[in-house]
């Protein structure tokens, strides 16, 4: 690898960052991640929907079990490979569940915690809309549970946290927005 200040080096020491984004389903999660990686400098994604693909789906406490060890193992990869700064979400929805998976990573230097809010009619039209599509069944059992956490706002201990309420927004402006609350990261 050649070395910049772009450029990550695993010889290089780095700092070890996460940049966590969660909320309800059909807020934008995995968009925003996507879109947020280029603006990252020695940036990593990782979108746990994608690891958490299996058959037969079984989103028990196991299965969360698993997919927070498996963001956690990638996360140890890719600082280890230079990247200061992962970006991850789509694994957690409640404090507690961030605080199974910080453990999971004591080694990391700063964690930020992004929790994108959007109204409930627009989340709807994006659930219905957006290209992975989900059945009405899988939306009502969703709906059940997945619930705004008002611990992550109103508890942050051991986070830097920002609430980002994404309703009427572009993906871009979103992401601006974002890098405004961490300039330590993004120099805005």
């Amino acid at each position: 690898m050649t070395s910049s200040d772009d450029t990550p080096h695993p010889s290089r020491p780095a700092a070890r960052r996460l940049i966590l984004v969660s909320g309800q389903e059909g807020a934008g999660k995995t968009t925003i991640i996507r879109a947020l990686l280029p603006h990252t400098p020695r940036g990593a994604r990782i979108d746990a929907e994608d690891l958490g693909q299996v058959n037969p789906c079984l989103y028990d406490d196991a299965f969360w079990r698993l997919l927070r060890a498996n963001v956690a193992g990638l996360v140890r990869n890719y600082w280890a490979a230079g990247f200061e700064n992962v970006i991850a979400g789509s694994f957690f929805t409640t404090r507690d569940d961030f605080w199974s998976f910080r453990e999971l990573v004591p080694e990391v230097d700063e964690v930020y915690m992004v929790q994108l809010l959007v109204q409930p009619d627009e989340r709807q039209h994006r659930r219905l809309t957006r290209a992975k599509r989900t059945t009405q069944e899988w939306r009502d059992i969703v709906d059940q549970v997945d619930t705004v956490d008002t611990t992550i706002a109103a508890n942050q201990d051991g986070y830097r946290y920002a609430a980002v309420d994404g309703t009427g927004m572009t993906p871009e402006q979103t992401v601006a927005a974002i890098m405004c609350e961490f300039p330590e990261i993004y120099g805005t």
